[in-house]
């Protein structure tokens, strides 16, 4: 027997698996042995997420993981470092997937890693991709045909630079110590690489480096965890996380390092809209968005444990920026076989509409159908709305305008005979504007309205479980009550 054992000691396939298993259960011996579950983690060699002061660690993300500690103590957890030394994102992976540490504080989601790692929910922080360039070099840079940019390798943002000018070339650096070396003596033009890192490193600059105000995705940064991880363990990460958004506590680290025009807290979600009554819009008394749609959206998102953030631009402007991943969510529109290419719809619509044909009160051009509308009569519609078929396959002349607003006030002065509109958001500007119309009856179907999220891992989670709870609030008192001050019944949506 003891042969045997000592044969079994000496296999290196045994010796390896021992060492594996010992790897797996140092929580657990914590645990059992101390009372208290110890997760060990890893340092990013990346500022301002962490920094080196002498020997020991600081910065942004090791200001979160004092935070967790704080809060995960009552439960018996703590997150320590399995050393002090500074890895890569790549290293880091690597002892996440082999059972060194537990757990990482601020990583991208990467479609690749999350085969070996899991990505806990509700993100930490938000944050885009940008260009850092040299403050005395950004005309130049502007007039340029031929660019090299560099990229840190080995991260997610170095996989997905934009194109920015007619020609251009990535180089790859290990650090973004290195890439800033090279952009001060000129042999790139840029660096592409997160807002967070770039944006500390220009206002840590006093004028030194500045950005190009290019639109770019809007991405998160997450608690990583090993996938052997207990269940319990990671709920109550998830709780924390949630806790420390709900107290302000991540918003407060975002100003401490002044990022807070670079970075977002991970539980604000910014939309896209445009004013369009009763729908949603800007009341200038209340200085913030309204509307039955603005109040169901927020009110389900609270619930959700996220903060809404309204956002406006023309709308032609909206759907381009979405494109691009810009912002988190657009709303109120329809699917279309075009819109489902870059944007996440939700399976529960968030409201209904009807569109139908305006003219002014007296007008002699019929609209009682649409045979009955004469072919030379101009027609309005707003460019960039997803209008029915039986719109664009109707024989009248069709103009484009840049609002709804535009186009009545063209309708006022004549300009135009039609205009094609949302029955009550034309109603409601007719009204506003002083303008006596009449009205279609409605040709095609009723226009299904939704919220629709950034067609990437956190737009996708989110239009999955919005959708849930949208459906669930549809069925409450404070649904009803929302649609009732507005001067909506649920008739008027759902029938």
């Amino acid at each position: 027997m003891k042969e045997v054992l000592n044969r079994r000691n000496t296999n290196p396939f045994w010796a390896k698996r021992s060492s594996l298993i010992v790897l797996f259960l140092v929580p657990l011996v914590w645990s059992l042995g101390f009372g208290q579950t110890v997760l060990y983690t890893y340092a990013q060699d990346v500022a301002p997420k962490f920094m080196l002061k002498g020997n020991s660690l600081t910065g942004f993300c090791h200001d979160i993981v004092v935070e967790l500690n704080k809060e995960l103590k009552s439960s018996g957890i703590r997150i320590e470092y399995k050393s002090n030394q500074l890895k890569t994102i790549s290293e880091i992976f690597s002892a996440l997937s082999k059972g060194e540490i537990q757990v990482f504080i601020g990583a991208a989601y990467d479609k690749q890693r999350g085969e070996s790692a899991n990505y806990l929910q509700p993100p930490l922080y938000g944050l885009r991709e940008m260009f850092l360039v040299s403050a005395k070099e950004k005309e130049k840079f502007n007039e340029k045909l031929q660019v090299k940019i560099g990229v840190i390798g080995g991260t997610v943002t170095s996989e997905s630079v934009p194109s920015i000018k007619v020609r251009q070339e990535t180089v790859a650096f290990k650090n973004l110590d290195e890439a800033l070396r090279a952009l001060d003596e000129r042999r790139i033009d840029a660096i592409f690489y997160s807002s967070l890192i770039l944006g500390y490193t220009i206002s840590a600059s006093k004028g030194k480096y500045d950005y190009l105000t290019v639109p770019s995705e809007k991405y998160y940064h997450y608690i990583v965890y090993s996938k052997n991880l207990d269940k319990t363990v990671v709920e109550k990460l998830e709780n924390v996380v949630k806790r420390l958004h709900s107290e302000g506590v991540i918003e407060k680290l975002i100003k401490k390092y002044s990022l807070e025009q670079y970075v977002s807290p991970g539980n604000t979600v910014e939309i896209l809209t445009i004013d369009w009554k009763p729908y949603e819009w800007y009341d200038p008394v209340k200085k913030d968005w309204v509307g039955v749609d603005v109040d169901v959206v927020r009110a389900v998102l609270n619930k959700m444990g996220y903060k809404p953030v309204f956002i406006t631009f023309p709308w032609p402007r909206c759907v381009e920026l979405m494109k691009v991943g810009a912002y988190d969510g657009i709303m109120s529109l329809r699917i279309s076989d075009e819109r489902k290419g870059f944007l996440s719809f939700p399976e529960e619509p968030l409201s209904t509409g009807k569109d139908v044909l305006f003219k002014l009160k007296g007008s002699k051009v019929s609209i009682n159908s649409l045979e009955g509308v004469p072919p030379e009569t101009l027609c309005g519609y707003t460019d960039g709305y997803a209008y029915g078929d039986w719109f664009w396959n109707s024989r009248f002349r069709k103009i484009a305008v840049p609002t709804d607003e535009v186009g009545f006030k063209l309708l006022q002065g004549g300009r135009i005979e039609l205009f094609v509109c949302n029955l009550l958001v034309g109603r409601q500007l007719a009204k506003e504007l002083g303008i006596n119309v009449e009205w279609s009856p409605t040709f095609g179907e009723k226009m299904i309205y939704y919220l629709a999220f950034s067609n990437n891992y956190q737009g996708t989670l989110l239009s999955e479980n919005f959708s849930q709870v949208l459906r669930q609030f549809k069925s409450t008192k404070e649904y009803l009550q929302i649609l009732s001050k507005y001067g909506i019944t649920y008739e008027d949506f759902w029938k």
